[in-house]
Parts: structure tokens; C-alpha cells; sequence
């Protein structure tokens, strides 16, 4: 199970369900159902959200959610992933 996936878990777990989980979040549980798919993609605000309801640290899922929505396709993309995603080994250090 990937990490956003452990997050959803955790936060619905917490909420007592994916459908209390959407209306705490102010959104339609097929919205999470399709992050967990990968139908669609959960941005750095929702994975912060998701996070702060889960107990674990907004700002580190919020830097997942920028990561993961970097293209690659491009020598920025690449740098860009390759600097933040040693910004976040540092962060999960602390």
C-alpha cells in the first residue's frame, strides 16, 4: 500500500469511516476513493488536511503531495524532485 493510501486509511480510521472522512474534509467520498485509485491525483492542501486528521505532520504530507505531482519529463523536474525529496530525509530526521 502506497503512502497516500496508509494516509486515507489512517485519517478514515480515525474519522470512522471514507464516507465521515469526505464530510469532515467538505467533499463526496468518491473524491477519496479516487485518490486511492490514482484516478485522481491528491493535492499538497488535501494531503495536509488528511495528515493533520490522522496525527501525523502536515507539512511532511504536504511536501509528498508537491513531490509527487512533479513531472519528470524535464531536467527541473528531475532536480526539482531530486532536491525535495532530500529536503524530506532531512525533515523526517528532525
Amino acid at each position: 500500500m502506497n503512502q497516500l493510501n496508509l494516509l486515507i486509511e489512517k485519517a478514515a480510521s480515525i474519522a470512522g469511516s471514507e464516507y465521515k472522512l469526505a464530510q469532515v474534509l467538505g467533499m463526496q467520498q468518491p473524491t477519496i476513493s479516487a485518490w486511492k485509485t490514482g484516478k485522481r491525483a491528491c493535492s499538497p492542501t488535501d494531503r495536509a488536511a488528511l495528515a493533520d486528521i490522522a496525527g501525523k505532520d502536515p507539512a511532511e504530507e504536504a511536501l509528498e503531495g508537491v513531490i509527487a505531482g512533479i513531472d519528470l519529463d524535464t531536467p527541473k523536474g528531475q532536480r526539482a524532485k531530486a532536491a525535495l525529496t532530500k529536503a524530506l530525509a532531512r525533515i523526517r530526521k528532525l
